[in-house]
């Protein structure tokens, strides 16, 4: 066994540096460094996937041969194979390298610029991130063992080092409040405060927690504090959850079961929050429930995305279905995993064979027991499959009390696009639906409302929420939730609601008190916006599947997400508005290339590219959107797609294919229709 002074040591946080066994500093730099880095973190890796990393523009054949000629010059440089090189590339175990021991301050491969290796440098972002979760975990747990020593100095000093990883975690800042205030620094401790109270007020637009805000005020009167982690948290009761009776809603029930007696669709509006997929979902359990369906942030403008995930959703159901093999042929232009290959639709009439075969498979599941529907978040979905989706219920009896199916339609006041908007008011005009207001509760509803949810008995309370909630059960909800959390610590309400203006500022202090990896995986999956679940989150992360999967289960407990989506679409934007710039660009990156490694629509693939600021791959994405929507009979999107295309070749700097795409779009538009 070889003894400690013949190893090799790779320092990759902070400055980098390769040492020998005698202490001399060798030139380790470039892609050696990058290498040595990717093997300490990655372990074993095949010879091709560190090829395609550091030599991304070249061939694989190429790349792999240079990667050869690098471990040869290395072997020869250092006079030592550090790299054992077979079909899988691993470091000798004569290097040690830190990340692998006790992990000090200092930011991984600090001072190098990778840049021009835009998948190398997207990892070290990642790693950086991840190694700042587990050196944050492993300090926190280290900060406490000094406090409950006593050794209130070197606790200080350690949850610094976590602060200046998360200078927005609470946890930390109240760990630092305290300390200081048990070291007898009382006023340095309410300047810290006062200073994190701005940086929330900058960054999250919010306010610290209400426990936050009760020590500050515990400090300022110099109350006895008791140092020491806190109470173990207590489940959320069930009833703030959801609460179990629906209050309120009188009127829009009666509603509701005129319309669902006429046979007409009903259509439900008002604001964000305000309870209308609880109002449909109920009314939906009370007529023998159905499926419910839903347009996803990131829908709109992908032709036929809410209606491949509506059909898939529809045979999944219903697997026994027997449909025509014309019928399996048109609908694989939007499930592929159907094996079809039908010829791209080049007229009205083929157009129409692809909606009558819509109509044909949605018929055979109402035939099979479909007998309501409930769609979600109309604002959200795109406008091909709102303009089919109207042929096909048009086709199935929509309006008539002897049709054998209901739907309800919910969406977003004021949130619809302009053609949606017309659908509706066509709809509307001709009987075949029934609108429907969704309004805030009034003051008895949320007296009742409040009844139900185990936090208080106190009758001030009702008043107070439904004051500063304007009777948004949403935002009633989300505060009664901060104010079970401020009950459950101190035993008493709070001086004063924990309640910003917006249920936003709300659901970002329930982020705030999430681990690192949950933190990480709600803001991957708030970044991927639609059809995500745990293996995409992962994959976009790097993360092991195993890891994010506790992850996940700490996510559903905060109520952050139940399954495969967000738990409402509120605390999903909330969610998106906490990510730091920086870090939304590399999320962005990361799910572009999992999800066109995974054939998502090459607009979706686009959409990504961009918002991670990589135009030239944005556009190669947009241009097949665009041949994408050629084949679908979709000429007003395919133009639309290569005309950002044109954009993105611009920004990029290539102007020439920049230009052929304007002159394709000018000949689409001036040929005859």
């Amino acid at each position: 066994m070889p003894q400690a002074h013949e190893f090799w040591q790779l320092t990759l946080l902070g400055r980098p540096q390769l040492c020998r066994p005698d202490g001399e500093v060798v030139r380790c730099e470039g892609k050696v460094l990058g290498m040595l880095a990717y093997l300490a973190l990655e372990g074993s890796s095949p010879r091709s996937r560190v090829a395609g990393l550091l030599w991304p523009d070249t061939v694989e054949s190429s790349a792999r041969n240079n990667l050869v000629h690098l471990l040869r010059r290395m072997t020869r440089t250092f006079g030592a194979e550090l790299v054992l090189a077979g079909e899988t590339l691993a470091l000798n175990g004569q290097l040690q390298v830190d990340v692998h021991g006790t992990r000090g301050a200092g930011e991984l491969l600090e001072g190098t610029d990778w840049s021009g290796l835009p998948e190398f440098h997207d990892w070290v972002l990642a790693w950086r991130t991840r190694l700042d979760g587990e050196r944050a975990a492993s300090w926190r747990a280290e900060a406490q063992q000094l406090e409950d020593a006593g050794a209130y100095g070197e606790a200080l000093t350690v949850t610094r080092r976590v602060r200046d990883l998360d200078p927005l975690s609470e946890e930390g800042l109240r760990r630092e409040m305290r300390l200081l205030y048990l070291m007898g620094e009382v006023s340095s401790a309410l300047q810290v405060y006062e200073q994190a109270v701005q940086a929330l007020r900058t960054t999250l637009g919010t306010e610290p927690l209400p426990e936050t805000q009760q020590l500050a005020r515990d400090i300022g009167r110099s109350a006895v504090l008791h140092p020491g982690p806190g109470p173990t948290p207590a489940a959320l009761p069930v009833s703030v959850a959801r609460p179990p009776t629906l209050v309120g809603r009188e009127k829009q029930w009666a509603q509701m079961e005129a319309a669902w007696a006429n046979g007409q669709g009903i259509v439900l509006t008002g604001e964000p929050g305000v309870g209308k997929t609880r109002l449909a979902l109920d009314f939906l359990d009370a007529h023998g429930g159905g499926l419910r369906f839903e347009g996803r942030p990131g829908d709109a403008g992908l032709p036929y995305a809410t209606h491949a995930r509506t059909y898939r959703q529809v045979l999944a159901a219903y697997p026994d279905l027997q449909l025509e093999p014309w019928i399996r042929e048109e609908l694989s232009r939007i499930l592929p995993e159907l094996g079809g290959a039908p010829a791209p639709i080049t007229s009205e009439v083929q157009k129409l064979r692809f909606w009558q075969a819509k109509t044909e498979a949605l018929g055979a599941a109402v035939t099979h027991g479909l007998r309501a529907m409930a769609f979600d978040d109309v604002q959200f979905m795109d406008d091909a499959s709102v303009e089919a989706g109207g042929f096909v219920f048009a086709n199935l009896g929509w309006g008539r009390p002897d049709a054998t199916y209901r739907t309800i339609h919910i969406f977003r006041k004021g949130e619809l696009s302009p053609f949606q908007s017309m659908v509706l008011q066509t709809m509307v005009d001709a009987k075949l639906v029934a609108l429907v207001e969704v309004e805030p509760l009034d003051a008895s509803a949320v007296e009742q409302l409040v009844g139900q949810l185990d936090i208080s008995p106190d009758p001030k309370l009702a008043a107070a929420l439904g004051q500063f909630t304007g009777g948004n059960p949403l935002l009633l909800l989300e505060t009664a939730r901060s104010v079970h959390e401020v009950q459950r610590r101190t035993g008493t309400l709070p001086e004063t609601l924990p309640l910003p203006e917006k249920a936003s500022a709300v659901i970002a202090s329930r982020l705030a008190r999430l681990s690192p990896s949950a933190l990480h995986a709600a803001r991957a999956a708030a970044v991927l916006e639609s059809d995500f679940d745990l293996d995409i989150v992962a994959q976009t992360l790097g993360a092991p599947l195993l890891e994010m999967a506790e992850a996940w289960e700490e996510l559903e407990r905060a109520q952050i997400v139940r399954g495969s989506r967000f738990e409402h679409d509120l605390v999903a934007e909330a969610v998106r508005r906490s990510v730091p710039s920086a870090v939304r660009h590399l999320l962005h990156r990361s799910a572009a290339r999992t999800l066109g490694q995974l054939g998502a629509h090459p607009a979706r693939v686009a959409r990504h590219w961009r918002e991670g600021r990589d135009p030239r791959q944005a556009a190669r994405w947009l241009e097949q959107a665009g041949q994408e929507a050629v084949k679908t009979f979709r000429h007003r999107e395919a133009d639309s797609y290569f005309q950002q295309a044109a954009g993105a070749y611009e920004e990029a700097g290539l102007p020439e294919e920049a230009q052929a795409l304007h002159h394709r779009v000018a000949q689409a538009q001036s040929a005859p229709a």
